[in-house]
């Protein structure tokens, strides 16, 4: 493998790396905008020049290959006055709408602006207006804030597969569009979003929802599929706001598609669950009497289930389940969008086996759905009308809580810790984002209440889990960490 010096200090590099991924791999601050990891290099905004032993000017170092005994500097009077140059032609025709832009304090270019320009400009000339408009349904362009460097182009071509995105014009009138009559409206479309270092597109849901240096975020994972994507919850208000990917190599790369981001919503809808109906303690009385079903969504954390398992066998009551599968397996990239719309199917099958259909025939019935858009299946429908006793968990008001005489609200998977075992096997931790409403508890609280046994948090939860379910055991949420770690035998 090739050595090279990188500031001073002899590193070595894997063959055919580009300089800039030799000082992002060791640690060497290089400013850019057109280049990442994730797609192919382009060379065109110039921001990572570095001074390397074999040229006499300064390179773009996502483009020069790394080669033996080759010597990079990252910083320096000349590259420092490089830099500069760069972001005086940037900034030319760039309005100074960062009090309005949604970009604003996570912006490469308002950072790089102060690291090497501070507030000072020549131009004196009138400035290019470029269009602003709607790119899809969900995204929509501020041209004149864009500076070209086509990541939002390379990424429908590369990763999405459809092309919807163009470079038009020459010289500073260059701007992104779409072509005639075909938005921007794949599955993975927001992804160009993320991707943007300007905020010249901006995703419509979060327009103006909220500055970024008031509202909190929370590492957590998406649950609309069984792929688990690594996110970040954006939330203001105790309002989800947005939720944009983080990376994790092992399962979505830096990708996630727009059904995950979007599917949101449901947690302010009208029909939520705000109040219960009996107790914890009535559900266990009833279920003692015998001829029990308990039916089970895939929704439900490592932890709930768990509990769940010891309360079947407390009461001896067979456990069916409910699930939910739509569309065909779809690979974009690194991402990967899985027709298993649960989070937890896969730890369901380790704990329990074959999962069952819903029980039939029994004279009492305990629900835990939590699945937002299954509500009453004709399956579970014709069990509840057929039993005496009825007692449901959800997150919004519909036919089964209609009849049921215990009700006990449902948390989110953003109002609560817990863990989810993804399509692969990998177990990875969920954290609260948001509280609940006010009379909501979490599962794990009152499942314990019903088992009459002393309340742990989750996380006690899954250590207990841990000792006697052998896909977890070794693990813990420190273990996990934020990357999650893979299951025993997955």
């Amino acid at each position: 493998m090739p050595k090279i010096k990188l500031n001073g200090k002899e590193v070595e590099v894997a063959p055919g790396k580009t300089v800039l991924q030799a000082c992002v791999d060791n640690g060497a601050f290089v400013p850019h905008y057109c280049w990442h990891p994730g797609l192919s290099p382009a060379g065109n905004c110039r921001m990572c020049l570095v001074k390397v032993s074999n040229s006499r000017k300064l390179e773009a170092s996502c483009m020069y290959p790394c080669s033996d005994n080759l010597e990079v500097t990252t910083e320096g009077p000349e590259v420092a006055k490089g830099r500069q140059d760069v972001l005086e032609f940037m900034l030319i025709n760039h309005p100074l709408d960062c009090p309005i832009c949604d970009k604003a304090g996570e912006c490469d270019l308002q950072d790089y602006t102060y690291a090497y320009r501070g507030g000072v400009s020549r131009f004196r000339d009138k400035k290019v207006i470029k269009h602003t408009k709607d790119l899809g349904p969900n995204v929509r362009i501020w041209g004149s804030r864009c500076i070209a460097c086509t990541r939002c182009v390379r990424f429908c071509e590369e990763v999405a597969g459809t092309g919807e995105l163009c470079l038009v014009n020459r010289g500073d009138h260059s701007v992104v569009d779409v072509f005639p009559t075909i938005p921007i409206d794949n599955p993975v479309s927001l992804n160009v979003v993320d991707l943007c270092p300007v905020g010249a597109l901006i995703d419509r849901n979060f327009l103006y929802q909220a500055r970024v240096w008031f509202a909190r975020e929370t590492e957590s994972v998406c649950a609309s599929c069984a792929r688990g994507c690594n996110v970040k919850i954006t939330a203001l208000d105790n309002r989800i706001k947005r939720m944009v990917p983080r990376v994790n190599a092992d399962v979505n790369t830096w990708w996630m598609c727009d059904e995950g981001r979007l599917n949101t919503r449901y947690l302010a809808d009208d029909r939520r669950l705000t109040a219960s109906k009996g107790s914890a303690r009535d559900l266990d009385a009833a279920a003692r009497k015998g001829n029990f079903g308990i039916v089970l969504s895939t929704y439900q954390t490592i932890e709930e289930m768990w509990l769940v398992k010891r309360l079947a066998e407390a009461w001896k009551a067979p456990v069916g389940f409910l699930t939910l599968t739509r569309g065909e397996r779809k690979k974009f990239g690194g991402l990967v969008i899985e027709p298993d719309k649960t989070p937890n199917r896969r730890f369901a099958e380790k704990l329990f086996g074959e999962l069952k259909p819903v029980p039939a025939g029994c004279k009492g019935l305990f629900v835990l759905n939590g699945i937002p858009e299954l509500e009453g299946p004709p399956e579970l429908m014709a069990a509840a009308n057929g039993a005496e006793f009825l007692a449901v968990s959800d997150l919004r008001k519909g036919p089964l809580v209609e009849k049921a005489q215990v009700v006990l609200p449902a948390c989110a998977w953003a109002e609560k810790d817990g863990t989810f075992m993804n399509v692969d096997g990998r177990v990875q931790r969920i954290r609260k984002a948001i509280e609940p409403p006010a009379a909501v508890r979490a599962e794990v609280a009152w499942l314990q209440e019903a088992l009459g046994t002393e309340p742990l948090s989750a996380e006690g939860v899954f250590l207990q889990a841990a000792k006697e379910v052998p896909a977890l055991a070794g693990l813990d949420y420190g273990k996990l960490g934020n990357q999650g770690a893979a299951s025993n035998g997955h």
